[in-house]
């Protein structure tokens, strides 16, 4: 998968010039998956904690999606966890969600990203690409 300009790893999302940091500045408000058209969003808006330079809206769009699936929440775990992330890492295609992994080096091509969140909702994706967008 091809990021273009920005990388997502542990739990932020780097741009050439600037870091965010999603877990605790920033609180993820959904996802939208359109099957048709093969796009996953993703949107993070600012939380209470995020510094000033950083209160804007976060979008990431994954373009012609070959792999979208989710695990369920701990229904144990307060709603209130649902938009914290907890990390991004990257699976094997054939592997389990379970045995993701970080990486300090650039991830290659045909890795699944895994995002996991403070109620162990969990999903991954596979893309051909995609776009970052800061508003």
């Amino acid at each position: 998968m091809k990021l273009d300009g920005f990388k997502l790893h542990s739990i932020y999302l780097d741009t050439d010039s600037e870091s965010f940091d999603l877990h605790n500045c920033f609180d993820f408000i959904g996802l939208d998956y359109d099957v048709s058209a093969q796009t996953l969003r993703l949107r993070w808006t600012p939380s209470a904690y995020a510094p000033p330079g950083e209160r804007r809206c976060i979008t990431v769009t994954f373009q012609q999606v070959t792999h979208f699936s989710a695990e369920p929440r701990d229904p144990e775990i307060p709603f209130t966890e649902d938009d914290c992330l907890e990390s991004i890492c990257f699976a094997q295609p054939d592997s389990p969600t379970g045995s993701c992994f970080d990486t300090e080096s650039a991830p290659t091509p045909d890795l699944h990203y895994v995002f996991s969140f403070m109620s162990r909702f969990s999903f991954r994706v596979h893309a051909d690409n995609a776009q970052c967008q800061i508003q």
